[in-house]
């Protein structure tokens, strides 16, 4: 039996075949997943990403048949998602960095007990972390360094400090401050 295109499974998405639907689904989750765990290492998260993404697809199903490129589409959108996911967690950082730098302000007593918790949690995450490691990880989230800043700090290419920024907050996530 012959295996239906891409092209052809998008019209029929775009049409509202949820066959259609399930079919891309299973041809691109096997090779989408293991992409996405290599950017993150969460098994989680990469399974959220995947499926956020076919999601993604069937809620804008009117517009599949604009897609030209499906495995192309698909892993930059695996990507782009995994980004937001990292700028979401800087902005939360961020958050808690300025809480930090800027006192705690009016807090009850338990809210300030918690709060100085999770930054004990946060300083025990980052002193598991490889020295370099760390190092990264401080300079993007508490100095908020662009990758390129970084990279000139440390004298690394900015692929090296982005893959050990990665897996740094990998790591935190895991002891789960991130």
């Amino acid at each position: 039996m012959k295996e239906t295109s891409d092209i052809d499974l998008l019209l029929r998405i775009s049409e509202g075949d949820r066959h259609a639907f399930r079919e891309l689904y299973q041809r691109y989750t096997p090779v989408l997943y293991p992409f996405v765990k290599s950017l993150c290492k969460d098994g989680a998260l990469c399974e959220d990403i995947v499926q956020e993404v076919f999601i993604r697809i069937w809620d804008n199903r009117v517009k599949a048949v604009n897609i030209k490129q499906v495995r192309s589409y698909l892993f930059k959108a695996a990507k782009n998602r995994f980004l937001n996911e990292l700028r979401k967690q800087k902005s939360e950082q961020r958050l808690i960095n300025n809480l930090l730098y800027n006192g705690i302000g009016t807090e009850t007593p338990e809210q300030q007990l918690t709060f100085k918790e999770g930054m004990r949690l946060g300083d025990e995450a980052l002193s598991r972390l490889s020295p370099k490691r760390r190092t990264i990880v401080e300079m993007s989230t508490r100095e908020e360094l662009s990758l390129d800043e970084i990279a000139d700090r440390v004298g690394s290419s900015k692929n090296v400090v982005k893959k050990l920024l990665y897996q740094g907050l990998a790591m935190m996530k895991k002891y789960k401050f991130y």
